[in-house]
């Protein structure tokens, strides 16, 4: 037993500095993509080296970074029951997760992947570019390394291809007629969200149903591409700028430049009754616009604001409220590592679907501030102005400086906004220009430490793996999940829907359908196991691909703030005074609830709103 302990605690120790190290090559990554951008725009010159290495980078981090993600419980739960549970129950929940999903996983891809990276050993395979990387055969070994399990999972991407082996031989053809097939589907959809509202880890759950179904179904060989697509996925260039934008959210929150910006915007509209509150959405929105990452805006203003209106007597409905709804608009607001996996789930131009979310995110800015005011004015109580006294104590030299706040994500949006509008940087160099201009406003504003840079690398890493390997594990799940005919009974369901209804009504119900599973599942896991299954159909009734994306995006807003697993909600209840509680909390979220569907139903009548702004800067 001593002997098994000093084994576990020799892994958690190797993954930590694993952890560690693979930190460092987040700012690697920063570095090389940002070089890139200016040797290419600025001198003319690019290097196809630079490029791959990129892309290995950023298959690095995901995949040798996962096993300290789950050493220090990085991973996504849903934990409506789990919570409540006892320490026991929860050992136990762990323990079957490792040994039923997690290990059996790891040990199918390692089977799976030995001929494909011998092979490429074998033959000393390279770039196919000239001047590429001699030989990525390393990268390509990266996922069966034994001391890092956890990214495994990620080669479950080969179903696709697998599956459509299956289908090309007569078995394959029987099996797509079985209806027993199809009620496998079902059973594996109902496996999925009984352990997921178990507290299963959702990564690990999706690995193990997406293995077990997918051997019912298929056999052994339905797995043996799975190597090729972990290597389509990991050089996926578009998703390549979700640790970059993580990095460059971090990094704005960990300097403080948050904290000046929210002091600046409440001396600008606190003589006004719910002018602190207006000041907060306007700040949600900007940080939104510099950052896309929702936990680090809800996080700094829950630090920041709450506590301040609460001393000014806002009502805490009011207080917690307004900094919920205002934090979740980095979701909407480009650019947004949502719209981001969303576009490139459904196969829509990141650029077109940024574009298309800048109105539809004035619009919600624009609801909640007419709440804000009206309610103001109505019940005076609930936000009161900031006193005249405090305003006329701040000296009007100080203005200039206190400018400063807003200036630095202001910037942050010309230069990652601007850089993709006029064709300097796609948006995944953008990301890197963004995470440069943040590190440089640290410097400028005197913020930058070692150690800030130290927990942003970390913080990235964290956020980077847990994303990334929930990608895989539900992408897995949607691929076995349509191999069993799942797709079909959707498809067949929606048609049935459209031959009763309009085209629209299907339309409401799809809407409605992920609104109310966003009550039990977070935004991750909508985007990465219900829209692969239900954005093809819909775009084969004819619906537009830019404008279905920003309802999607609108509509899992919501799953932020609704309970009970909002991630906007736990994110504030952590960082809150002792004397707001979750009632507090959840009614102050229920206006600004509504006014999210008000602004859904505006954009649904209203496609132009989606539409109209892609078209005019990039043309038809």
């Amino acid at each position: 037993m001593n002997i098994f302990k000093a084994i576990v605690r020799g892994i958690d120790t190797l993954n930590e500095w694993i952890g560690h190290g693979v930190a460092w090559v987040t700012l690697g990554l920063v570095a090389v993509v940002f070089v890139d951008v200016v040797m290419r725009y600025l001198f003319n010159t690019s290097y196809v080296f630079a490029q791959e290495l990129e892309w290995h980078l950023f298959a690095f981090i995901f995949l040798m970074g996962a096993g300290y993600t789950l050493l220090n419980d990085g991973h996504v739960r849903v934990d409506i029951i789990y919570q409540r549970l006892g320490l026991r129950a929860k050992a136990w929940i762990n323990l079957v997760g490792v040994i039923f999903f997690l290990i059996p996983g790891c040990a199918m891809v390692v089977i799976t992947s030995w001929k494909f990276t011998y092979n490429a050993w074998v033959v000393m395979e390279g770039s196919p570019d000239s001047g590429g990387i001699p030989y990525p055969i390393p990268n390509k070994g990266n996922h069966y390394r034994r001391f890092c399990p956890p990214p495994y999972p990620g080669g479950f991407f080969g179903v696709s291809q697998s599956a459509s082996a299956a289908r090309s031989g007569d078995r394959g053809r029987k099996r797509r007629g079985n209806i027993l097939m199809e009620y496998l589907a079902l059973w594996m959809f109902l496996a999925l969200t009984i352990l997921l509202m178990a507290g299963f880890p959702v990564a690990f759950t999706l690995l193990g149903i997406s293995l077990i179904f997918g051997l019912i179904g298929f056999g052994w060989s339905f797995f043996d591409l799975l190597p090729l697509r972990i290597w389509g996925r990991m050089s996926n260039v578009t998703l390549m700028a979700v640790p970059l934008f993580v990095f460059m959210g971090v990094t704005l929150e960990r300097s403080g430049l948050a904290e000046e910006l929210l002091d600046t915007m409440g001396l600008l509209f606190g003589r006004l009754k719910g002018g602190l509150a207006v000041s907060v959405v306007v700040v949600g929105a900007l940080l939104g616009a510099s950052t896309g990452i929702v936990g680090a805006t809800v996080v700094t203003m829950g630090l920041l604001a709450v506590p301040t209106m609460l001393r000014r007597g806002y009502q805490k409905e009011m207080a917690t409220g307004t900094v919920s709804a205002s934090g979740t608009l980095g979701q909407i607001i480009p650019p947004s590592i949502v719209l981001v996996l969303i576009g490139d789930i459904v196969g829509v131009s990141v650029g077109d679907i940024f574009m298309g979310a800048v109105l539809p995110g004035l619009l919600l800015i624009c609801l909640y501030i007419i709440y804000i005011l009206g309610a103001a004015y109505l019940r005076p109580k609930i936000a009161p102005p900031i006193p005249k006294a405090e305003r006329d104590a701040i000296s009007t030299e100080t203005w200039p400086s206190e400018w400063a706040g807003p200036c630095s994500p202001l910037f942050l949006m010309v230069s990652v906004l601007g850089s993709i509008f006029a064709g300097i940087a796609s948006p995944t160099e953008a990301a890197a220009v963004g995470a440069v201009g943040a590190i440089l406003l640290t410097i400028l504003n005197r913020k930058f430490s070692m150690k800030m840079l130290h927990q942003v690398m970390i913080s990235t890493v964290r956020l980077t793996c847990m994303v990334f390997i929930i990608l895989c594990g539900a992408a897995a799940f949607g691929l076995v999940f349509r191999g069993l005919n799942g797709d079909t009974l959707v498809r067949e369901f929606l048609g049935s829907l459209a031959d009763v209804y309009s085209k629209g009504a299907v339309l409401a119900i799809v809407m409605g359908v992920i609104f109310i599973i966003g009550f039990f599942l977070d935004f991750i896991e909508i985007t990465f196991i219900h829209v692969p299954v239900l954005a093809p159909i819909m775009l084969e009734f004819g619906f537009d691909p830019v404008w279905f994306c920003i309802l999607l995006a609108v509509n899992l807003q919501t799953s932020f703030m609704t309970p009970p697993f909002g991630f906007s909600l736990f994110y504030l209840k952590a960082v809150t005074p002792p004397e707001v509680t979750t009632g507090d909390i959840y009614r102050g979220i229920i206006p600004f609830v509504v006014f999210q569907l008000i602004g859904l139903g505006i954009v649904a009548f209203y496609p132009e709103l989606a539409t109209w702004l892609p078209r005019v800067v990039f043309g038809d």
